[in-house]
């Protein structure tokens, strides 16, 4: 079976974006019950795991052959047979929300022809990213695009930044969990750009940072230590909107990229050149 028109695919992932944003918006004020996963830094809480649920139980009703892919409770066991799989990260910036912090999102992504391993913009009938869409729920924000129309915010369409130069840049990143670990070692990204680029921020929302460099608030972003669901939607939404997004070496993205690196066409490659050192 084909994948369906990308048109209806962002239609049902806008709408139940809205939806599971709604519910995470709900529960802000009330308690959270706070877990953590492999370390101490990577939270999960009851917020996260409910609107997964949430969100699984609404694309399983609308699109009963497609398979999921999700933060919270991983692949469906038809994945490689699918006409699609929906990449979802329920709840993104899971510490922000934790902490109160009102920066966080919600991501959908649908990826036809999905087969590990396969690059994210494949070429051929239903293959690579179709839609996509991140929700801010705390500011009513819907960024959205599909694989054959423009990245819009609000349904008004959004343009990547025109930035020429990596001096004026405002570029965004972000911690991965084993930080701990590796302190050193990605602290020398920001030790290398920082004085290159105009200022750097890190806002703690993966999916948001990406949607950002779509609108054209953050010149680029770049971060390591990712997963496809924190990532798949915001990449589509980038390129549509005139942005390019590879990894750090500039090479092209993998449904299991664990690493992006976005930005306009007029500084990637500096940007490349710049993390790559």
């Amino acid at each position: 079976m084909s994948a369906p028109e990308p048109a209806s695919l962002v239609r049902v992932a806008a709408e139940i974006a809205r939806d599971a944003g709604a519910e995470i918006r709900r529960r802000v004020p009330g308690p959270r019950q706070i877990d953590t996963k492999q370390n101490s830094v990577d939270l999960v809480t009851d917020t996260d795991r409910h609107v997964d649920a949430l969100i699984s139980d609404r694309l399983a009703a609308a699109f009963p052959d497609h398979a999921r892919l999700t933060e919270e409770a991983g692949a469906t066991a038809t994945v490689a047979r699918a006409p699609v799989c929906w990449v979802v990260d329920p709840l993104d910036g899971t510490v922000n929300f934790a902490h109160g912090v009102p920066h966080f999102a919600v991501s959908i992504a649908a990826v036809g022809g999905f087969q590990p391993g396969d690059a994210l913009d494949a070429p051929g009938p239903g293959g690579g990213l179709l839609a996509g869409v991140v929700y801010d729920p705390m500011r009513d924000e819907l960024f959205a695009a599909t694989s054959d129309g423009p990245a819009t915010l609000n349904d008004e369409p959004i343009e990547a930044s025109s930035c020429d130069a990596v001096e004026q840049a405002l570029v965004a990143s972000g911690f991965p969990y084993d930080r701990r670990e590796r302190a050193r070692e990605y602290l020398a990204d920001w030790a290398r750009l920082l004085p290159r680029c105009r200022d750097l921020r890190r806002a703690g929302a993966a999916a948001l940072d990406l949607a950002y460099v779509a609108a054209g608030r953050f010149d680029a972003y770049w971060e390591r230590g990712l997963h496809p669901w924190d990532i798949a939607a915001g990449i589509l939404i980038v390129r549509r909107a005139g942005g390019c997004a590879t990894n750090r070496g500039g090479r092209d993205l993998f449904l299991d990229a664990t690493e992006v690196l976005a930005a306009p066409r007029t500084i990637h490659p500096d940007l490349v050149e710049i993390l790559s050192a």
